[in-house]
């Protein structure tokens, strides 16, 4: 392991990052997708820095496979767009910019600096960049190129002690952007990370800031969660915390109040995992990242959010004072789910989608009712003609 050192104020030398070669921090490469090699090596021949970060590098430590890779450059997002022909930049405070290759989007942004804050919108070096992170074990950059990863806070350590760490004071990781808290305790849940218990306090402290979060926030948050192949754990792991009674307090209510609803509503989940988790082109499920469903096409969501709302549509199916009307029901349970899911704001033709394919795959669609027929009246009797009247006198056409 070699150490990379920078100049003080005082002008001596002091530590700035560990530096893991490959055979201490043994990635495999052919674990990493080649688009992304592909971008850090085309931004490096401009002449800029550039390392996957985050949640790859992690995966890539603890031996699983990414579904998606975020690359960090100092490359600003106007010359990366021009870099990259197949790019767009997004967003309106922070701009990032995605690369579309090989039918996947790569998250490519510019350091950020600490001159504002940790949720500033400015752009800085690598050393703020790091300082700006929400926990340690997500503060690791690796460079494909030269197969080294970039330590600075600790978070190799953390990771093989399979303890997650706040970069961020506890007073204020928070409050400064409450989404760290399901972020966390999501890492925790997936990677079986220790919680201290320090950060425990912090989060059921904060749990109720999550109400002042944008509901589109928290949907972003929620298509990682059913996503991420671990769903069931995740949301046990958010109500253990305090956080789901704010995430979905519907849902919360519900696993709650109902044990039989809870066994199945977990099983469900349970059987969403499973289907994430099998060999790629096997799932449809397994086909599509949390990424992909955020950042490009967001009726992706619809096979995942089937399993998570299909215990409440069997709830709703068997309630007595629900219309038998197949296209009344339709529209109250679609009612019932956007209930269930609140304050999530979900596409409404993803959710469509997803109550469509229960409703069909559990046969929970009412019996159309029969035809009405039309009431008919006594039947009228045929008015008898007289004697008189019953001959006509026809003219003779033969007769001039």
């Amino acid at each position: 392991m070699r150490i990379r050192y920078y100049r003080n104020a005082n002008g001596g030398l002091q530590a700035k990052a560990r530096v893991f070669d490959q055979t201490e921090h043994v990635i495999d490469v052919a674990g990493v997708d080649r688009e992304a090699i592909t971008i850090v090596k085309r931004l490096a021949s401009h002449g800029y820095s550039a390392y996957i970060v985050g949640g790859a590098v992690r995966d890539l430590l603890l031996g699983n496979r990414p579904k998606d890779f975020d690359i960090v450059t100092d490359a600003l997002p106007n010359r990366i767009r021009k870099i990259f022909s197949n790019s767009r930049i997004i967003g309106r405070r922070f701009k990032l910019v995605h690369v579309y290759a090989n039918r996947k989007i790569y998250e490519v942004s510019t350091f950020r600096s600490l001159s504002t804050g940790t949720i500033g919108n400015e752009y800085g070096t690598i050393d703020e960049d790091v300082q700006r992170r929400d926990f340690t074990v997500n503060a690791l950059y690796y460079d494909p190129l030269a197969s080294e990863v970039l330590d600075f806070l600790g978070g190799v350590d953390d990771l093989r002690s399979k303890r997650l760490k706040a970069i961020i004071p506890l007073d204020r990781i928070f409050r400064e952007d409450p989404v760290r808290m399901v972020r966390g305790v999501k890492y925790a849940a997936v990677n079986h990370f220790l919680v201290s218990i320090s950060l425990r306090f912090a989060i059921h402290r904060d749990a109720a800031l999550l109400t002042e979060v944008s509901p589109s926030r928290l949907a972003e948050e929620f298509y990682k969660i059913i996503a991420s192949g671990k769903s069931a754990a995740v949301i046990q792991a958010l109500d253990k915390f305090g956080l789901l009674q704010y995430l979905l307090p519907e849902v919360y209510a519900s696993i709650h109040g109902d044990k039989t609803f809870r066994e199945a509503f977990f099983q469900n989940l349970s059987s969403l995992d499973l289907s994430t988790q099998a060999p790629e082109d096997t799932s449809l499920l397994n086909s599509a990242s949390a990424a992909e469903i955020v950042q490009s096409d967001r009726r992706l969501i619809s096979p995942f959010l089937g399993w998570f709302i299909r215990q409440r549509l069997r709830s709703f199916a068997k309630q007595e004072n629900v219309s038998r009307d197949p296209p009344l029901f339709r529209q109250e349970a679609f009612s019932d789910i956007r209930a269930f899911l609140t304050p999530l704001n979900l596409p409404r033709v993803a959710l469509e989608e997803a109550m469509e394919q229960v409703l069909q795959e559990d046969a929970l669609l009412p019996a159309p009712l029969p035809p009405k027929r039309r009431k008919r009246g006594p039947r009228r009797k045929k008015p008898k003609l007289h004697a008189e009247s019953a001959h006509l006198d026809v003219p003779d056409a033969n007769l001039q």
